[in-house]
């Protein structure tokens, strides 16, 4: 039997080893970090601040009314979750702009909507009416 040579590592290597290993763990892989430049001056990002507030706000008025556009022509027996995904997943891409698509889609796959149009269709495709 041949005898095993035994590696001697330093503590000093160790540290050196581990430290390199939680870095690459750490850092954001191809450079993706968060590491924005500063904002040119102060008014500027209030400015922003104030102004992501508004349109914050406008997006919400915006996707309340889609919302209860929806709800209204669910409730009417209208359109189910179902018409509604095959709506917005195909058809004419002249209609909308894909992010615009995508936008509306992510407000149709909230939980909340989800649920509002399980609760007037029962977990079914359709009411009893729609059935065929």
């Amino acid at each position: 039997m041949e005898k095993k040579k035994k590696m001697k590592i330093s503590k000093k290597r160790i540290k050196e080893i581990i430290r390199e290993e939680i870095q690459m763990l750490t850092e954001t892989p191809f450079g993706h970090g968060e590491h924005y430049q500063g904002y040119s001056d102060k008014e500027a990002k209030s400015i922003i601040d104030d102004d992501l507030k508004k349109w914050a706000k406008n997006l919400r008025k915006v996707q309340y009314g889609v919302i209860k556009d929806w709800m209204s022509a669910a409730k009417a027996g209208k359109i189910d979750y179902f018409d509604m995904v095959r709506g917005l997943k195909t058809g004419d891409v002249r209609r909308a702009h894909p992010y615009e698509v995508d936008f509306l889609f992510q407000i149709l796959n909230k939980d909340k909507i989800i649920d509002r149009f399980r609760k007037y269709f029962g977990g079914k495709k359709g009411k009893k009416g729609r059935r065929k």
